[in-house]
């Protein structure tokens, strides 16, 4: 149970089948909503920047990919996870983004931007998952920046801290640590925030890539 950086594995994988996305209604439903982007502007985005976006859940189970427009078989990443029983927590278990993907993408069409921010297309599957934790009642998201080797842990804390999250504690080796190890399957540095709070920062970052590229 991993939540990692762009990697060198292989993006081919089997395409989740029976795929929704969350409904458009959470964006609309309040005043505190109206600075959080509507389901349809981030898959609009998406596209527009060469990803198309596909979400599915099992239970209380979730998993979010996106592929590259230009070739739906070639998976750039996706998220998965699940809504925990108590607390009403969104757990992201797992997260991989494929680095040779995004380099065949490139190759297969020019314009392709990664994503169309400097997160990357790991903010537009988050987007999607986390969207679907607020319409599920969820107002936490918490995930484990895994700690397996010590240069790719300090990236991975970096990367969140700027995407908006924050350090609650380390999951290390002591007994103490056991129960959020057992929950995690290894070692890390637990993060989490808001929700909405994430998503309005989200928001931000991607309406303002689109008004810089004329979109």
């Amino acid at each position: 149970r991993n939540t990692r950086l762009p990697s060198s594995s292989s993006s081919r994988h089997p395409s989740p089948r029976n795929t929704r996305l969350p409904s458009s209604s959470l964006s609309s439903s309040s005043s505190d909503d109206t600075d959080i982007a509507t389901i349809e502007e981030i898959t609009s985005f998406a596209t527009t920047n060469g990803v198309e976006l596909s979400f599915k859940t099992t239970g209380p189970g979730y998993r979010g990919v996106a592929v590259s427009k230009s070739d739906p078989e070639n998976i750039l990443g996706y998220i998965e996870g699940f809504i925990r029983p108590s607390g009403r927590i969104l757990h992201a278990d797992k997260m991989e983004i494929f680095k040779s993907a995004l380099f065949e993408a490139r190759r297969e069409e020019e314009t392709f931007t990664g994503g169309g921010t400097f997160l990357g297309p790991g903010l537009l599957i988050a987007f999607v998952c986390l969207l679907h934790g607020k319409e599920s009642g969820c107002e936490m998201c918490e995930f484990l920046a895994i700690d397996d080797a010590d240069f790719q842990h300090k990236r991975l804390k970096r990367y969140y801290r700027v995407a908006g999250f924050e350090e609650v504690r380390y999951v290390g080796e002591e007994l103490k640590d056991i129960p959020d190890r057992l929950v995690w399957g290894g070692c890390g540095t637990l993060m989490t925030n808001n929700i909405d709070y994430i998503l309005k920062k989200w928001t931000r970052i991607i309406r303002g890539a689109a008004r810089r590229s004329g979109q």
